[in-house]
């Protein structure tokens, strides 16, 4: 096993899920995820953090109605055809099906390139905040070489992340951030919550997809602060979440209530586009109805998700 992944795998073993950092939404699914050892192999089952494998080709069928269905957006995005290439390569490197949860990342890749060509910004340093399977983080790796990303999650999901980059990207460099085995050098680093203000340098982009809608107050705080404090001028932050969703315990997430500031420069701040629906061969209670009668394999997201791209201002 890489040396990162057995330092990892001590953290999961010892304190898989922070309590400070975990809600009560990752309380009462986090054990539907399986992170398990057999010998020098892992075991990893991911529930509630995407769908990326498939397994009868049949469904590539749905995929590409799925993605057809947001077409008229993605024609928006100069980008989109160059980076949807490098979607399907990488997801053929990983053994993914190219779902929802695999495409949506090239659509988010799309839209911060155009932003960046607009602004004439070339951003070097990333972090990606709730991961999941880790597909935007490894597309954002190859397709802009030699920029550095931090990879910031719960200890389980991390697990997941780490595996997709060592698949992917053999030869980058792999570091767990602690005071004891941090490489400043490393080409991707994984954080955990509790140990993200050992983050010394500048972020130029981070993005947060769909996590903190899920997250407590006192996490998505915490996030906020580390990256106020390590905002500058062409820093961008981007962040997809539902507008308002009730976790298990009863407190709910608002995405106008996390901490934002009058001062925060917006460039994108809207419903989201592409974050309304998808085509799966599983019908959801929340597939949309014609007539009375359910649609076949489309499903309907709870709730609106916004999307907001912005300089933060510094603290």
């Amino acid at each position: 096993m890489h040396p990162v992944l057995e330092s990892l795998w001590h953290v999961v073993e010892t304190d898989p899920l922070p309590e400070a950092y975990t809600s009560s939404y990752w309380k009462e699914f986090g054990s539907q995820i399986v992170v398990a050892r057999r010998g020098e192999s892992l075991d990893l089952r991911g529930a509630q953090i995407g769908a990326v494998y498939v397994r009868n080709p049949a469904l590539r069928t749905l995929e590409w109605v799925g993605r057809a269905s947001h077409r008229r957006f993605t024609r928006s995005l100069p980008h989109y055809p160059r980076v949807w290439r490098a979607v399907k390569r990488l997801a053929g490197d990983l053994s993914f099906g190219l779902t929802y949860d695999v495409w949506k990342p090239g659509v988010i890749l799309s839209i911060l390139l155009q932003h960046w060509e607009q602004q004439r910004l070339a951003p070097r340093t990333f972090a990606v905040i709730g991961d999941g399977y880790g597909f935007l983080s490894a597309l954002i790796y190859r397709y802009l070489p030699g920029v550095r990303i931090y990879c910031v999650d719960l200890p389980k999901t991390l697990m997941f992340q780490a595996t997709t980059h060592q698949r992917a990207h053999p030869q980058a460099s792999l570091s767990l951030l602690s005071a004891q085995t941090a490489d400043r050098s490393a080409d991707v680093t994984l954080v955990i919550p509790q140990e993200v203000e050992r983050v010394g340098e500048a972020i130029d982009c981070a993005i947060n997809i769909a996590s903190m809608q899920e997250m407590n107050a006192f996490t998505i705080a915490a996030y906020f602060t580390f990256l106020r404090r390590r905002s500058r001028t062409q820093s961008r932050f981007y962040c997809v979440n539902r507008l308002e969703k009730r976790l298990p315990g009863g407190e709910v997430a608002r995405f106008h209530d996390y901490p934002w500031q009058a001062d925060d420069q917006l460039f994108l701040d809207a419903a989201c586009p592409f974050y309304h629906h998808f085509v799966s061969a599983k019908t959801l209670p929340q597939g949309p109805r014609v007539a009375g009668l359910r649609v076949p394999f489309v499903n309907h997201f709870d709730g609106v998700h916004w999307h907001r791209l912005a300089r933060l201002s510094p603290r």
